[in-house]
């Protein structure tokens, strides 16, 4: 954080990575992506927090059995999920200059960081209307 030198730049510097985190977020919030099954009869697409947003399961399936019908579902949405992590990661790392696969540990430090100069500056704005 080299140039904070004053508390426009701290104010500033806070402002901007809250809009950052903020622009993450509504991106994350309207992303989802797409998994199949290894036969590509099982499709899912889920979205965040490993919501299953859609599931189309291909007849040939259920002629199968239940224990097929289950495998190829569970493969699906977790390709779908892994698909999604993926996208998500890209998104933070577009945003935040940090991707959380990465270091967790850094990015965990970063968004800490971020909370913390939040705070400091509501602190300091109070203490100026006083």
């Amino acid at each position: 954080m080299a140039g904070m030198n004053n508390l426009d730049d701290l104010a500033h510097y806070a402002l901007d990575q809250v809009d950052r985190l903020r622009r993450a977020q509504e991106r994350l919030e309207h992303a989802s992506a797409e998994g199949r099954s290894p036969d590509g009869l099982v499709v899912a697409r889920t979205g965040a927090g490993g919501l299953l947003k859609d599931l189309r399961i291909d007849e040939a399936v259920l002629r199968s059995g239940a224990d097929r019908v289950s495998q190829a579902v569970t493969a699906a949405i977790t390709a779908a999920q892994a698909a999604y992590n993926e996208q998500a990661d890209d998104i933070m790392g577009g945003e935040m200059g940090m991707r959380p696969s990465e270091s967790a540990s850094e990015f965990d430090r970063g968004i800490a960081r971020i909370d913390e100069l939040t705070d400091q500056l509501e602190d300091l704005t109070r203490r100026m209307e006083r």
